[in-house]
């Protein structure tokens, strides 16, 4: 088969995009989250999150003492803190970011003041497929701002809005660092490239049918690298909302 752009490289090969792009190189992640460095290098967009669970308690509360255990002092762990609380619930509320205040003996202001910066976190509750579509300068070129608005048709929603069967919520982005196969699009924790608007129907029922796990025969236009493992449980959040980012 030819590859066309899994791993940023072409050529011919016989290898499926499981093969590829699969996540048993690592493993399930653990809830609780792995030992030294790779308690923090975990995604935290799943398509199982639930607005309404417990922070911090069980195994993320394990998870919360390793993160915090690898830095010199409470503060230093804000990123990967907001990180799993956001893994957690699939947002960050302002009740989770008073939680992370006072798990880290700092002010809330100003753990607000960090969360509202960095834009790849929510602050709504957002559908089960967070689609993010770049149309940065390559993939505007290439008709990502037509991709974008081939996602919101379909999923008739505006964006950031969580369409109505619950299962996907759309955003425009800034670069996604895939330039050179246009356009990108981020699902979760999983790049898809090459998309064109005649592959975004076909790449949605494919969502629905199977999350963001490798497909080997996944249709053209919509040919997926991974930076997470895949997820298939239904998010609790089924109402039309609007999402937003910091």
């Amino acid at each position: 088969m030819k590859n066309p752009g899994w791993a940023g490289e072409t050529g011919e090969f016989d290898l499926t995009e499981s093969e590829v792009r699969g996540a048993g190189y690592v493993g399930p992640q653990p809830t609780e989250g792995w030992e030294h460095g790779g308690v923090n290098a975990v995604p935290y967009v799943h398509a199982d999150s639930d607005p309404d669970a417990p922070l911090f308690q069980g195994p993320y509360r394990k998870r919360l003492d390793t993160i915090m255990s690898r830095y010199p002092n409470k503060r230093a762990a804000l990123l990967p803190v907001l990180n799993l609380a956001h893994e957690i619930r699939g947002y960050l509320s302002q009740e989770s970011m008073d939680a992370v205040a006072h798990e880290l003996e700092e002010a809330p202001a100003a753990v607000r003041g960090v969360a509202t910066f960095y834009t790849m976190y929510n602050r709504r509750p957002v559908g089960r497929h967070l689609v993010q579509v770049c149309t940065n300068v390559a993939c505007n070129l290439c008709g990502g701002h037509e991709v974008f608005e081939a996602f919101l048709q379909h999923t008739g929603t505006e964006p950031g809005q969580i369409s109505e069967d619950g299962e996907f919520t759309v955003m425009e982005v800034e670069c996604l660092g895939a330039c050179g196969f246009p356009t990108a699009v981020q699902v979760n924790g999983r790049y898809f490239e090459n998309v064109d608007v005649a592959g975004v129907p076909d790449l949605l029922a494919r969502l629905k049918r199977h999350g963001v796990d490798p497909v080997d025969g996944a249709a053209e236009g919509a040919t997926s690298t991974s930076t997470s493992n895949g997820e298939g449980t239904k998010s609790k959040s089924k109402s039309k909302s609007t999402g937003g980012e910091g």
